[in-house]
């Protein structure tokens, strides 16, 4: 009869294990490698809100936890717990993945050797440590991947997955998104798969982990403390933090320690031990609970770590309150509260924007002074928008209409038929208006809606009807045009060809929100009658500074169309738009000084040909 042994691997592998939750194996096994608890075994009572977490990604038919969380909260600590757990209780392929490659190599010497060595039932499994990866006796290895390399995030296959600090992973154009392309390589283990995702959010709503964790997740959980005079349950807030002094010292806060938090339900002022014994008698609770979710989402403030005090987060915030610098306020917010801020550059107000209306002007009449008037048309998939605009020569603006229109027809009417009468004088028609030329498919699905309007111009531009649409850059001047229409095998432009005009959106936006404001030294005014969605549409849009300080302009509302179509009014007499306006206000001073010029007598005879109605002088 012949025999064989199982090796240690293998004994491993079906060694039949009692049930035990990843908080219950990290408090009975893990060793914390580094800070002041280093060499010690992790407690449970010390973060006590990690606990939810970690059981909650060993959860049968839970796939994914993501956890949005701030630094020193113990998500790393957490992360750390569940990869030990998988390496002693889920054999398999899995992978960690840190920003960039010093990040691995630092957190493989100071934190993995460290913390591998001297957890038992992990020392007892390790075979050894390479660069690219650690490997161990059952013949499993947990792979080490850098977000910034492609060939690193490819070719695995990974049951269990490990992202550390991903809002720091750089997206590389033509690379793909690292965080899309590493979760790719658990697809092989779709049933079995555990993907653990921690991160502090970085930025404003364009966070991955803010993103993944609160809008993405089939549940978000937040932590409610448990009130220790009343008893009551409560998330902790930025405002139940309280000054137990009148000072707005940040320093004297965080040196007396005179932060307190005020409980919601009764009123009772919390010292940081207190704090402690409510955060240690608190709970996990979903905005809305979903039976048995695949993705779960948990957010993490600062204000539950008992290594951040009370008064050092007051601190903190009295100083970002007090500061101009949009990156104090943005550190306060992403640091301790574990939420994206986005800093405004630029904010239109929409009831300041209504007391920019004039009770002695009423709609569609041009008030004295003002010499052309001009119109932006916002092309939509069905209709369009309209908003004309009343100028003098020294460009103050005066919104003279406004409202929709169904086809082009409506279009033709207001650019060729539309008359607006002036307080005295001569009704004027359109000087020269602007439609953007972007769009989709009509309903036939024949021409684009960007060709249509292509056509229409072609066929009913005439010198004042002209075509535009928006650069995708900055540009050296605000206006440029080009020649659309061009011949077939030489690409040369056809001349007297469709002219279209590229638009600096970016700088003419905001010209056009800075005169929105009455403080502006000259600010635009709106008619008597403007309504209020006139002005929640031109205040739809601010400006916002994103990722590496770059300002880009971020959409508030749904609808901006009359914010748009101002803009085309404002590109409409820019200077680099020829003829400008000031050319046609010395054309129309010359006409002016012509006609009040008394006229001379000829001094010789004239007749009319009946023929040709020449005039023949003798």
């Amino acid at each position: 009869m012949s025999t064989f042994r199982f090796t240690p691997g293998e004994r491993h592998i079906y060694h039949r294990l009692p049930k035990q939750s990843p908080s219950a194996w990290a408090a009975e096994h893990l060793i914390v490698p580094d800070g002041p608890s280093a060499g010690s075994r992790w407690r449970r009572e010390v973060t006590p809100y990690t606990v939810g977490i970690m059981d909650a990604w060993a959860e049968p038919w839970v796939e994914e936890v993501r956890v949005c969380g701030t630094p020193q909260s113990g998500k790393t600590m957490l992360l750390y717990a569940c990869m030990g757990y998988a390496i002693d209780r889920r054999p398999g392929p899995r992978m960690l993945a840190m920003p960039d490659d010093p990040a691995i190599a630092k957190m493989l010497e100071a934190k993995l050797k460290p913390l591998f060595r001297r957890t038992a039932p992990v020392r007892r499994l390790l075979r050894k440590f390479r660069s690219g990866g650690v490997f161990f006796r059952d013949g499993t290895a947990l792979h080490l991947a850098s977000a910034q390399s492609p060939s690193q995030r490819a070719s695995i296959s990974i049951q269990d997955l490990f992202l550390d600090e991903e809002d720091l992973y750089k997206q590389f154009a033509g690379q793909g998104v690292p965080v899309v392309d590493l979760i790719e390589r658990t697809r092989q283990y779709r049933h079995k798969r555990k993907i653990l995702r921690v991160s502090k959010p970085i930025g404003g709503e364009d966070s991955s982990i803010w993103i993944a964790a609160t809008k993405q997740a089939d549940e978000l959980r937040h932590y409610e403390a448990r009130c220790p005079a009343c008893s009551a349950f409560q998330r902790l807030e930025e405002p139940g933090l309280v000054c137990t002094a009148t000072t707005t010292d940040p320093q004297r806060i965080k040196r007396d320690g005179l932060a307190r938090y005020k409980c919601a339900a009764c009123g009772y002022l919390w010292t940081d031990h207190m704090r402690d014994v409510a955060v240690s008698a608190g709970r996990w609770r979903a905005e809305a609970s979903v039976p048995r979710p695949k993705t779960v989402g948990f957010h993490l403030p600062a204000i539950l770590s008992r290594a951040v005090s009370l008064s050092e987060i007051l601190a903190e915030k009295t100083r970002a309150d007090a500061s101009d610098d949009p990156d104090a306020k943005q550190a306060y917010v992403n640091g301790y509260w574990a939420k994206p801020y986005t800093p405004v550059v630029e904010e239109t107000d929409e009831q300041k924007i209504l007391t920019l209306r004039d009770a002695a002007l009423p709609p569609r009449v041009v008030p004295p002074g003002f010499i052309a008037l001009t119109a932006g048309i916002d092309m939509q998939k069905h209709g369009f928008w309209f908003l004309a605009c009343a100028w003098t020569a020294a460009l103050e603006c005066f919104i003279l209409d406004y409202g929709r229109l169904t086809d082009f027809g409506d279009v033709y009417s207001l650019v060729w038929e539309t008359l607006y009468p002036q307080a005295s004088g001569q009704p004027l028609p359109l000087w020269r208006a602007v439609i953007d030329t972007g769009g989709t498919k009509t309903d036939v699905d024949l021409l684009t809606r960007t060709e249509e309007c292509y056509q229409f111009v072609r066929q009913n531009g005439g010198g004042r009807l002209f075509a535009s649409k928006g650069a995708s850059h900055q540009q050296i001047v605000p206006v440029k045009w080009s020649v659309v229409d061009k011949m077939p095998r030489t690409h040369a432009a056809i001349p007297g060809g469709l002219q279209l005009f590229t638009l600096d959106t970016a700088h003419f936006k905001g010209l056009a929100s800075a005169r929105l404001k009455p403080t502006a030294r000259q600010p635009i005014i709106l008619h008597a009658e403007a309504e209020a969605t006139l002005a929640q549409q031109l205040s739809a849009e601010r400006l916002v500074r994103g990722r590496g300080g770059a300002h880009t302009w971020e959409q508030i509302r749904k609808d901006n169309h009359y914010f748009d179509c101002l803009c085309m009014n404002f590109a409409a007499v820019n200077a680099a738009w020829t003829p400008s306006l000031q050319w046609l206000a010395e054309q129309t001073e010359l006409a002016k000084q012509s006609a009040a010029a008394p006229q001379a007598q000829p001094s010789t005879t004239s007749t009319v040909n009946p023929y040709t109605g020449e005039e023949i002088r003798s």
